[in-house]
């Protein structure tokens, strides 16, 4: 028999923190329509940061959406929104970028099996003006351990 106090001298806080995941992911899509790019990411855990930055194509905004799930209502499975700032000219692979580094957005992904640890966020995303338009989004999420 295990008593709280015995347990407690063995573990300390350290222990019970999460661990934090990262991941990016580059993609083209067409401006004028939304586009749908899915994200690798732990199937559950909390949304602490993300970058989106537009590296090609005409800075002309884009309006783009994070969800934890493709399935409907979309409603129930948003995240955040991701709004595109002003143009960056000092760096000349960035024409847009939306960016927060102070997130706080817990989520679960139920698509896929349970003992599947690596599931998909939704990136909704759609440029404006016209042609092509790359993008990488990074996203940091802190995967909380049991």
């Amino acid at each position: 028999e295990i008593s709280t106090r015995d347990w407690s001298s063995d573990v300390c806080s350290s222990d019970l923190a999460g661990t934090i995941w990262s991941g990016t992911k580059s993609f083209t899509v067409p401006s004028g329509s939304e586009s749908v790019v899915a994200i690798p990411a732990p199937a559950r855990g909390i949304l602490r940061g993300y970058t989106l930055v537009q590296t090609t194509g005409a800075a002309a905004g884009f309006a783009a959406a994070l969800y934890s799930s493709d399935k409907t209502p979309e409603e129930q499975y948003h995240l955040l929104n991701l709004v595109s700032g002003a143009t960056v000219s000092s760096d000349s692979d960035v024409v847009a970028i939306a960016e927060n580094t102070n997130v706080d957005v817990a989520y679960q992904n139920r698509n896929g099996t349970p003992s599947l640890h690596e599931r998909l966020l939704y990136l909704k995303i759609k440029p404006q003006g016209t042609g092509d338009k790359n993008f990488s989004l990074s996203v940091t999420v802190e995967n909380p351990r049991l």
